[in-house]
């Protein structure tokens, strides 16, 4: 659940269509450089490398000689180990060393000797092309491996390949790799399992979404205390609880969580869930704004424009609407194109306002946003620029989509 801070802003607004009309020529121009467009959002299914903590457990001293140079080939091995413990005990010497190849090769010897680590150590390594190609499916065979003897890692990566949907992993569906993984105590898998159940079409799956985050959250996790919040701000699995929801998203923002940070401030703003406080709402969205959060970063700006919580600044307003428009947030765009329309913190630039006016149009998915504002400002600006130049930008807002 997204909130907005749309009543001021409305207030804002009256009285801007007519003026926009009545004081600007039709066809005027002004700057209308192409760069100033959002560039696409890039995505990639490439996955995150991880390496579980508790994979390295070498001596502090063998990682320190490792990290200055000591080949695997060449560590003292303690007496009395086997093979298998020899071959995993040389892995993690090399892996600490960035020997990639070596420690691949140490680590596979190890897996196949026995040795539930090295299985998931040659999983990430064949799924990340470390000291090697990038094969997932024999990613998929060392995690399988793993898995045979229970290990939450390797069943949470086993859903994190699930999700690519590749048939030829022989892999099923992500969700009950998740849940096994959950349900053998590994917390991100916790939070997955969550997401899932709460996506559900069945009404029970969220109450029962609502006791894994719960678990998630208890245990630390930001983003288990954040589907939390959510669950509880949106009424999924129990009854709405506001006051909860907004102890819990304070608690994953102060865990660094950006989206939550955004969420609290919001709660704070418009009084939901406990007292209003608009110079508390403008620190947390303060806070969402810089860690990089589009969506925080336009209503950050919103409320410098209206003098909320703090001193007005027309200027850091259209700063933080630019900033959060150029990260693909809808309503920064609209903002922004408002800021340019009039000239506010920003010289005023109908062509560059058009343009941010159209991309407003469409959400980061390419869904239709329906905004009655964007809409009269989009009309206002039609009828003040002259059909050769509207039709230019709309082309160009075309070969965007």
């Amino acid at each position: 659940m997204i909130k907005r801070l749309y009543a001021p802003l409305i207030a804002a607004l009256s009285g801007f269509w007519i003026f926009l009309a009545a004081t600007v020529p039709a066809g005027a121009q002004t700057v209308s450089e192409l760069e100033d467009a959002p560039q696409p959002d890039v995505t990639s299914a490439t996955l995150v490398p991880t390496f579980p903590q508790d994979l390295i457990l070498l001596p502090e001293d063998v990682q320190s000689a490792a990290i200055e140079g000591l080949a695997a080939d060449a560590a003292e091995i303690p007496a009395g180990v086997s093979g298998a413990d020899e071959a995993w005990y040389r892995a993690q010497v090399a892996y600490v060393g960035e020997d990639w190849a070596s420690a691949r090769n140490y680590a596979e010897t190890a897996a196949v000797g026995g040795i539930v680590d090295a299985a998931l150590l040659s999983g990430i390594m064949a799924r990340n092309g470390a000291g090697g190609p990038v094969d997932l499916s024999a990613a998929a065979r060392w995690f399988n491996r793993a898995a045979d003897r229970d290990d939450p890692v390797a069943l949470y990566n086993l859903g994190q390949l699930a999700r690519l949907g590749d048939p030829s992993l022989g892999l099923g569906q992500a969700e009950p790799w998740f849940e096994r993984s959950a349900r053998a105590g590994h917390i991100p898998a916790m939070v997955e399992h969550a997401i899932n159940l709460r996506a559900s079409p069945v009404p029970q799956d969220a109450i029962t979404a609502r006791e894994w985050a719960g678990r998630a959250a208890q245990q630390g996790s930001a983003e288990g205390m954040y589907q939390l919040a959510q669950l509880l701000d949106a009424g999924q699995g129990g009854p709405r609880d506001a006051a909860g929801a907004r102890v819990w998203y304070e608690r994953a923002a102060n865990d660094r969580l950006a989206e939550a940070a955004f969420q609290a401030g919001m709660m704070w703003a418009d009084g939901e869930g406990g007292e209003q406080d608009d110079e508390t709402a403008r620190e947390w969205l303060r806070i969402a704004a810089e860690s990089g959060y589009a969506p925080a970063q336009g209503q950050y700006g919103l409320m410098m424009y209206q003098g909320r919580g703090g001193a007005t600044d027309i200027e850091m307003a259209a700063h933080w609407f630019s900033r959060g428009a150029r990260g693909g947030d809808a309503e920064s765009q609209f903002l922004y194109a408002f800021t340019l329309a009039r000239g506010e913190g920003v010289p005023q630039d109908l062509e560059m306002a058009y343009r941010w006016t159209l991309l407003a149009s469409i959400d980061h998915l390419g869904a239709p946003v329906h905004d009655r504002d964007r809409e009269r400002l989009e009309a206002g600006l039609e009828g003040a620029l002259s059909p050769d130049v509207r039709q230019r930008i709309r082309a160009e807002f075309e070969a965007l989509r």
